[in-house]
């Protein structure tokens, strides 16, 4: 008798641009299967890439936003 493997769930990503404090910004968020939404990493003009924080949102907008408070938050 064989055994049917269950698939891996599928891992998306995103890339989603911004602008916070004149700064232009990249995220790449990700999505494994139908779970949360996390940061994976925020490219930022003129500076190093932030890591993601590890916190994770229901949605894909609620995770960008959050990318571009994370860079508005380099201005303080």
């Amino acid at each position: 008798m064989e055994h049917e493997q269950t698939p891996e769930p599928e891992t998306i990503e995103a890339y989603v641009p911004g602008m916070a404090n004149g700064r232009n910004f990249m995220a790449r968020l990700c999505r494994v299967g139908d779970g949360p939404w996390t940061i994976d990493v925020v490219h930022v003009e003129g500076l190093a890439p932030l890591a993601g924080n590890g916190q994770s949102w229901s949605t894909r907008d609620e995770a960008a936003q959050a990318a571009e408070h994370m860079v508005a938050a380099l201005a303080h």
